[in-house]
């Protein structure tokens, strides 16, 4: 993968797109018979009248002073009854509780009989929404040097309580309303990427660029909804704008639904907890972040080749305590209540809970939650603002080809750092938790237990060990049969070509490089070739040659939309020998230097 624009270049996929089967298919041909019953329904979410807004410390200490843009929930039912149906919301708002999504799948247990694992509500992190309760004690904290142990004035207090209350209701509404919209429907996945986040830990560090879209339509192939995952914070709007906005995942979703008049456009986020938008600041950039979301959504929904789904969401979850690194005791929460900023607030609260009886909690109960689409396809949703490590760990170890991670699902209870970034320390390792009512950071083993929580729960097709390195072999073809020219079964030969085992892929990067197969053959034949590759839009163009002895196929390398969105066409036709065939794929002696595609696979279909 040529990503000489980006640093640590394993951070830098997504969950991917098509890992094709032996059925060829275009996207024309993803409009299939094999359906899935699938409801959509929308509500407003937007609050009635002023409301103390979330995720900014530093915000002036009033309600909200008017509405830029209104929020909304959206819900997608997926599967019949006799299957088992499941029900996917998401929120524009900056997390959701663990007691609404709780109560709301005791509700939905009682009245559809869809079980709490059927059921995964997506917050969108707007930082410019009403508080819903996760950071409740912000409001209450009033920054370095100047904070109370007042409580917030009554009528903030009833406001946020009241929004609470209506959001369960709406979610209940919402949940109801797809139930009954259900009616068949073609259902596809794939992948691109956006570029607009970077890490805010470490200038040039790990962001997840991933672009994955889930697609519904209609019979007719005309689109209802669209389910859109990116990972990063939805921090453009600044503390400053005092008034209620979608960020820039409202403005994508707008724009996605201007482009198609009467479907639903929904937004997810995936481990960006240490990811910002930027540039960022002002309401243009909000909408110039959305406008590439939408760009890039479109490019799927039109050119991409999407992988169809027809199996229902089957979903599990798991319970796991993530251990605190430390739980202090009376006399050091006494010693630690001196301190002036959010630490020796925090520190005042714990002491009351302890006066009224309340012990310090040593660990954090969380949910863990996988919803699997048959073999194809493996939503993981983890709770919280959950950072870009566990996104680059378990699609090395499960595959980026069939992995989609959701983040802020479900809770939001504080932030997931992973090992290296507790290690590394700074605000999302540390200062975060106190602001979240946490007693310390994390230990370190938290990120272990997480990943083997998904594992634990993982179907078993999804669980298979992947090969880290390529292993070359010979190919011994039979008869009447398709050959698959795998990345992992070729020698790659070149200084820079690379195996990527997360992809089941070769990253080119120089004009040097090359991919050799050997195949044994027992009769002669004819077969049409077809390439699978990736590459971004700027890189495309450039000639390649697939060769076999002195027959050779020409080629330039086109579009495919981006480094994790594959294509899978015709480009040629060769005769194989009986015996030992050499298949070498290498850039054309004309071709000018630099990336030239991603190559998982050549595949020899028989001419009949």
């Amino acid at each position: 993968m040529k990503m000489k624009a980006f640093t640590m270049i394993r951070y830098l996929f997504t969950a991917a797109i098509v890992f094709f089967s032996s059925t060829l298919f275009s996207q024309q041909a993803t409009i299939t018979s094999e359906t899935m019953e699938v409801g959509v329904a929308r509500i407003d979410i937007t609050p009635e009248g002023p409301i103390r807004m979330a995720g900014y410390a530093v915000r002036q200490k009033t309600e909200s002073e008017g509405v830029l843009q209104r929020l909304e929930a959206k819900a997608l039912a997926f599967g019949s009854d006799e299957q088992g149906s499941s029900i996917l919301i998401t929120v524009d708002l900056v997390g959701i509780p663990g007691h609404v999504t709780k109560k709301l799948g005791e509700l939905l247990s009682l009245k559809l009989h869809v079980d709490p694992a059927q059921l995964v509500i997506c917050a969108s992190h707007t930082h410019s929404g009403p508080e819903v309760g996760n950071l409740l004690n912000i409001l209450q904290y009033r920054g370095e040097k100047t904070y109370s142990d007042s409580l917030l004035a009554l009528n903030q207090l009833v406001h946020i309580a009241q929004y609470i209350d209506q959001l369960t209701q709406k979610l209940e509404s919402v949940s109801l309303a797809a139930m009954k919209n259900r009616k068949p429907a073609l259902v596809a996945w794939g992948q691109g990427q956006a570029l607009f986040a970077k890490n805010r830990r470490t200038p040039g560090g790990p962001v997840d660029v991933a672009l994955p879209i889930l697609r519904v339509s209609d019979m007719d192939g005309k689109l209802r909804a669209v389910l859109v995952n990116y990972a990063c914070h939805g921090t453009t709007l600044p503390g400053e704008v005092n008034k209620i906005h979608g960020d820039w995942m409202g403005e994508a979703q707008k724009q996605i639904e201007a482009n198609h008049p009467g479907a639903i456009a929904m937004i997810a986020i995936g481990c960006g907890a240490d990811a910002n938008p930027q540039p960022r600041g002002t309401i243009e950039n909000a909408m110039e972040h959305g406008q590439e979301i939408s760009n890039n959504v479109e490019k799927l929904l039109t050119t991409a080749q999407l992988r169809p789904l027809t199996t229902p969401p089957i979903g599990q979850i798991k319970w796991v305590n993530l251990p605190f690194a430390h739980v202090p005791t009376i006399p050091e929460l006494i010693k630690q209540s001196e301190d002036k900023t959010v630490i020796g607030y925090y520190a005042r609260l714990a002491l009351d809970r302890i006066a009224r009886g309340n012990p310090i909690p040593a660990a954090l109960n969380y949910p863990v939650q996988t919803w699997a689409f048959g073999n194809e396809l493996v939503m993981i949703n983890l709770a919280g603002e959950v950072v870009v490590d566990y996104a680059v760990r378990l699609k090395d170890e499960i595959g980026a080809d069939r992995v989609w991670m959701n983040a802020y699902a479900n809770d939001v209870p504080c932030y997931i750092a992973s090992k290296r970034v507790i290690k590394e320390g700074g605000y999302e390792a540390d200062l975060s938790m106190y602001y979240y009512d946490k007693p310390s950071p994390f230990a370190e083993e938290v990120e272990d237990i997480i990943v083997n929580a998904v594992h634990d729960i993982l179907p078993a097709a999804f669980n298979t060990t992947r090969v880290a390195n390529n292993h070359p072999e010979v190919i011994h073809a039979e008869a009447g049969k398709p050959i698959e020219l795998r990345a992992e079964v070729a020698r790659a030969i070149g200084p820079e070509i690379k195996y990527m085992t997360e992809w089941k892929a070769f990253g080119w990067f120089t004009e040097l490089d090359r991919v050799e197969w050997e195949v044994e053959v027992k009769n002669n034949g004819k077969y049409d070739v077809y390439l699978d590759w990736s590459v971004s839009d700027q890189e495309a163009g450039k000639p390649y040659v697939f060769e076999s002895g002195n027959q050779r196929i020409n080629g330039k390398v086109g579009k495919t939309g981006s480094w994790f969105t594959y294509r899978h066409e015709k480009i040629g036709r060769i005769s194989l020998l009986t015996g030992n065939n050499k298949l070498l794929f290498k850039t054309s002696p004309r071709s000018p230097k630099g990336a030239l595609l991603d190559l998982r696979s050549i595949k020899l279909v028989p001419v009949k």
